[in-house]
């Protein structure tokens, strides 16, 4: 009957762990590869998802809203419960504010009730008064980061 020596045991055990290390590196690698090239949907296509699938909202052309079009995340308008809303995705919140100062400064102050910046997301209201709390929330419940 042959007994194995402890060191033969601890060679063995050794292997299987470098085996084991070797598994998880390629696993890692692999992930980190797939990551790499294969990015999830943007906000704005969540966005434009959500609102057609989930609110059952038409998107409709953003009509010569120029600042709008400049974020970089981009832009989509739609109409919420009779009050059209342009929607301009920014990459960051100062982004987002820069938005929203342009509007401020191209418009004046009369836009400032029907404008909202959620996050990166900023809202121009059509409607000359501020959306009501059932309009606001059909768009947050849209709003992907």
């Amino acid at each position: 009957m042959s007994v194995q020596q402890p060191s033969d045991e601890w060679r063995y055990l050794r292997a299987a762990c470098v085996v084991v290390a070797v598994i998880v590196v390629a696993e890692l690698g692999g992930w980190l590869a797939y990551r790499s090239v294969h990015h999830g949907p943007t906000a704005l296509a969540l966005t434009e998802k959500c609102l057609r699938r989930e609110k059952l909202l038409t998107i409709e052309s953003l009509g010569g809203d120029t600042i709008a079009a400049t974020a970089s995340g981009g832009a989509i308008a739609t109409r919420v419960e009779g009050n059209g809303v342009h929607v301009a995705i920014a990459g960051s919140d100062s982004e987002a504010a820069d938005l929203a100062n342009e509007y401020l400064h191209t418009a004046g102050r009369q836009i400032a009730m029907r404008l909202d910046v959620h996050g990166h997301v900023v809202y121009v209201w059509e409607a000359p008064r501020p959306p009501t709390a059932s309009q606001r929330q059909t768009m947050y419940d849209c709003w992907y980061e």
